[in-house]
């Protein structure tokens, strides 16, 4: 399937699109900014009648651009919306936007996974239990595009996984799963025993027209899959990427995990992100999600957000609605 705004974005996206959320952008319901020559800011128009009666846009992660053109871009985009909130930007733009005048507030951390990826060591036992476990078990993992896949069992995968996750699939950080093929992204199926028990969706990013790594968008896992599975798809994933000469895998975004204050912020927002992070688990699994991902002891940077009606916490209320958090 390719998407209505492919032929205009791809440009920009091929050269451009090196963030783990770069190809998020394609995600339905988005707009484009765009300037030509220059590159596009991806956002969500979103509007509520008692959170957001005037709306906001909702920037996802950074400009498609050169980095010497994102302030003018943002300047100019926030010139034409004036209400605007930045989601899961880098430092570079969290810098760029101080200097703009508006709050930043640190939101969590990227987890990059360095191609190859060596499983040696006491960090990473527990991917090599996993892993042992899944080949005895007589789990099996190969790259089969969608459309070879038979369409009820994954409508039924999909399903049970969306139940067990509490009836709903979220939107914006995570993009939701297309039922298609899509340019450059990469699908592993897991078996055991002819069953299906896992299917992960990797995400490309590129640079300079290459790409350079796959994000692991989302899995979809069985509940009686053998424990280890996701990780295990993961791996068996990464040997195939790094035959081809790929750099390296990120697992996307650990939410509120260690905040700090590396920007002008606001610290009420601050204690309150790290109260969600401690009380709030049965709104987003913010320490499984994060617990999961520390066992690979990959690279973390620093991502953030930033309104500029300031960083209240009813702004993240709207992105927590926006998102289908709430």
């Amino acid at each position: 399937m390719i998407h209505p705004d492919w032929q205009r974005l791809e440009p920009y996206l091929k050269h451009y699109g090196q963030s783990c959320l770069s190809y998020s952008v394609l995600q339905t319901g988005m707009h484009y900014y765009l300037e030509e020559g220059i590159g596009f800011i991806a956002y969500l128009p979103f509007r509520h009648p008692i959170l957001a009666p005037l709306g906001r846009k909702i920037i996802l992660a950074d400009p498609i651009c050169a980095s010497e053109q994102a302030q003018g871009l943002l300047q100019r985009f926030i010139a034409i919306h004036k209400r605007v909130i930045v989601l899961q930007c880098s430092a570079f733009i969290g810098q760029v936007l101080e200097k703009l005048g508006y709050e930043v507030n640190h939101f969590g951390q990227e987890t990059e996974l360095p191609i190859p990826f060596d499983l040696a060591g006491k960090e990473r036992s527990k991917l090599r239990q996993w892993r042992n476990k899944c080949e005895r078990e007589g789990v099996s993992v190969e790259e089969r595009a969608i459309s070879a896949g038979d369409a009820g069992e994954i409508a039924a995968l999909s399903q049970a996984w969306i139940q067990e996750k509490g009836g709903k699939e979220l939107t914006l950080l995570t993009r939701p799963f297309v039922n298609a093929d899509e340019p450059d992204v990469r699908c592993f199926w897991a078996r055991q025993q002819g069953k299906l028990v896992g299917l992960a969706i990797f995400d490309p990013m590129y640079a300079q027209g290459k790409i350079i790594g796959y994000y692991h968008n989302f899995d979809r896992i069985t509940a009686d899959a053998p424990n280890g599975t996701s990780v295990f798809i993961i791996l068996e994933a990464m040997r195939q990427f790094e035959a081809e000469g790929v750099q390296k895998v990120s697992l996307g975004l650990m939410p509120l995990y260690v905040l700090r204050k590396h920007f002008r912020h606001n610290e009420f927002t601050m204690k309150g992100l790290k109260y969600a992070y401690r009380k709030l688990n049965h709104l987003y699994p913010f320490q499984g999600n994060i617990s999961h991902k520390k066992k690979f002891n990959g690279l973390r940077q620093p991502v953030y957000f930033s309104s500029t009606q300031g960083n209240r916490l009813w702004e993240m209320f709207i992105l927590m609605k926006a998102m289908r958090m709430i």
